[in-house]
């Protein structure tokens, strides 16, 4: 395989791998930043309506302290992330154009002494050449090549002209091969550490792509319990104005079913309160243990208000 073909094919091979991890850290991205959106929004709505609900039912009932949740910044509150680009990765042409230039020019030098030195054995003399007597001044230089090719002195241009742009050409040709094999070399070493450095890039995207995968699985588990806590804050808000309703205002006075439901809206107007206070602080993409304790405090009681009512 030549040394462009091997540069193509390990370019190729880096271009696939770059947009094969930029495509999943861009759908991984996409995934966090929507749960992330949906927890804030979940908060929102606990901290506007459920919190506010389960107040109003509570209001004129001997109050359990609200109690606020101590806050340790553990790293960085989480932010949503903005779309990831993707690693570009060129082919490596570097000394390519240097070699077509001088290449050019070296047809062009050749080209140029082989007319200078034709003009000068043919004693043309070169300070009265002007564009009225170029072209002839040219067909004699050519027709004195062709002389020396035939061996006949009344040769044409033709032959002449045609060796002459030839062997420029070839020059040129030999000159543009030296000077690309030598680039070709060089853009083969920098193409493979290109390659390498791709594959470093997509180990660490695909180690953040995993911690970022992790993390959104957590916040949806999170969101779950959330849910179903605001779900049932809004029913013991209900049920216990219905308590109040039909027994009236006394504590001591209502059932014992009736104070328990007290109770429990009590507990869930404070898990309710912490968690929409609840700030998500994350060190290298892993929650606090901090919030997590709460996240999971909140869905241990989730569970338990289920396995009370459902069995």
């Amino acid at each position: 395989m030549s040394r462009l073909a091997q540069i193509r094919s390990i370019v190729q091979e880096a271009k696939e791998l770059a947009q094969e991890v930029g495509r999943d850290l861009g759908e991984s991205v996409e995934e966090y930043n929507l749960a992330l959106k949906e927890f804030e929004s979940v908060q929102e709505s606990i901290k506007l309506a459920t919190v506010d609900e389960l107040k109003e039912a509570l209001a004129g009932l001997p109050k359990e302290e609200i109690y606020e949740p101590e806050i340790v910044e553990e790293g960085e509150v989480l932010s949503e992330l903005p779309e990831p680009q993707i690693l570009e990765v060129e082919e490596p042409k570097e000394g390519l154009f240097r070699a077509k230039f001088l290449g050019f020019l070296s047809a062009l030098v050749v080209f140029a002494a082989s007319v200078l030195g034709g003009a000068v054995l043919k004693n043309i003399d070169l300070t009265q050449l002007q564009s009225s007597n170029l072209r002839e001044s040219l067909e004699g230089v050519f027709s004195f090549y062709s002389s020396l090719i035939t061996g006949s002195p009344h040769a044409g241009a033709a032959i002449g002209s045609v060796v002459i742009i030839a062997l420029s050409l070839l020059v040129g040709y030999l000159v543009y091969l030296f000077l690309a094999s030598g680039a070709a070399k060089s853009n083969l070493e920098i193409a493979k550490g290109m390659l390498n450095n791709v594959k470093e890039w997509s180990e660490e995207q695909r180690s953040f792509i995993e911690k970022l995968k992790n993390l959104t699985s957590y916040l949806h588990q999170s969101l779950q319990n959330m849910r179903g806590a605001k779900v049932f804050g809004e029913e013991f808000a209900a049920r216990v104005k219905r308590a109040r309703f039909f027994e009236g205002d006394e504590i001591e006075q209502m059932s014992d079913m009736a104070r328990g439901e007290i109770e429990h809206a009590h507990k869930l107007l404070q898990t309710l309160a912490s968690v929409a206070a609840l700030k998500l602080y994350a060190k290298d993409w892993e929650l606090s243990e901090h919030v997590k304790e709460q996240l999971e405090e909140t869905g241990r009681f989730v569970e338990e208000l289920k396995a009370q009512i459902y069995g």
